[in-house]
């Protein structure tokens, strides 16, 4: 197999197609076609109030919330590896008055989860909001510096290292398999109900290596429980500026990035589309949004909606192709 197939991902492609900068911030918006929106707007995220999910596409959502006529409400709603809210905002009027948090989950539901009726062209997108990086980490008692290192250790001693899965289908768990079908490394999964739990056991040893949100377990590595050895993102972080990026350290195909944006049902009229859209682009331009992603480390990623729209196309045509050939079953 050409390992290649999975490689420059469809974030890198769109990234470089999206305009140089980002919209300045505009002033508040006036009324969409027909007087829209005329009462608040709802965002549903599938994911846990105050995890990263949450904390990224609020900095937009609250701007939003601003600079609109109305409110934004944001309704989480989590469970089953993030598919009870797509779910939820599938079923809700194609009026534009629901607008859905897209994780990467959204491009491989449909795969992981036939039966389940998600679709990516169940949705039209509003735009991107910012990608957050992750970190390679192996807790303190591994002998290894370096992700070859590890590789090198891990392939060793297969089946015997533990790594978590907080979330099957999540950009976490892909870009494990990923970087494993990269280095023929076996391991043995352990499921967990989100990251904050695994990150306790990855503390404590019962975890040999994990991929890692960032900000969730920069704790473990300023006090020294845990040992970075490649961030999962297109350029070193300012919170880890001597770890190595993926490419770095040797595998520039591992390449996963956790990326975050909106969308809506894909019947919304598109002069509304349009509207949300020109409204999340001029949230994206606002001093403060930019200020709070920074504070995550995080990519901002100025892509319109038709931007957003292929790269969610392409991520679900790519991640088909490694779960087929990694053979990734989950429990529906």
């Amino acid at each position: 197999m050409d390992r290649r197939a999975f490689g420059r991902t469809a974030f890198q492609t769109a990234l470089m197609m999206a305009a140089p900068g980002l919209l300045p911030a505009l002033a508040r918006a006036g009324t969409g076609p027909g007087n829209f929106p005329e009462r608040p707007l709802r965002a549903v995220v599938p994911y846990p109030a105050g995890g990263v999910v949450d904390v990224t596409l609020r900095a937009a959502l609250d701007r939003m919330s601003l600079d609109l006529p109305q409110r934004v409400v944001v309704e989480n709603k989590p469970g089953a590896d993030g598919r009870i809210g797509v779910e939820f905002a599938s079923r809700a009027p194609a009026d534009g008055y629901t607008m859905l948090g897209v994780t990467p989950v959204l491009a491989v539901a449909q795969t992981l989860y036939p039966d389940s009726g998600i679709r990516v062209q169940n949705f039209r997108a509003i735009g991107s909001v910012a990608a957050v990086p992750s970190v390679f980490v192996v807790h303190n008692d591994v002998p290894v510096k370096t992700l070859k290192e590890f590789a090198a250790w891990a392939k060793a001693r297969p089946g015997a290292v533990n790594v978590p899965v907080p979330g099957a289908g999540s950009s976490l768990h892909l870009a494990q398999e990923l970087f494993f079908e990269a280095t023929g490394v076996r391991v043995t999964n352990v499921g967990y109900k989100g990251q904050p739990p695994s990150v306790l056991d990855l503390g404590r040893g019962q975890l040999q290596f994990a991929l890692v949100s960032q900000n969730l377990v920069l704790p473990l590595i300023q006090s020294k429980r845990v040992r970075p050895l490649a961030v999962n993102a297109a350029r070193r972080t300012r919170s880890l500026p001597e770890v190595p990026t993926i490419a770095e350290a040797g595998y520039p195909d591992a390449l996963v990035q956790s990326w975050y944006g909106l969308a809506v049902h894909a019947r919304t009229a598109p002069a509304i589309v349009d509207y949300l859209g020109a409204a999340l682009q001029a949230a994206m331009g606002s001093a403060d949004v930019r200020n709070r992603l920074a504070a995550l480390d995080a990519e901002i990623l100025p892509l319109d909606a038709r931007q957003f729209d292929q790269l969610l196309l392409a991520e679900a045509t790519r991640w088909a192709a490694l779960i087929k050939a990694r053979d990734i079953k989950v429990d529906a």
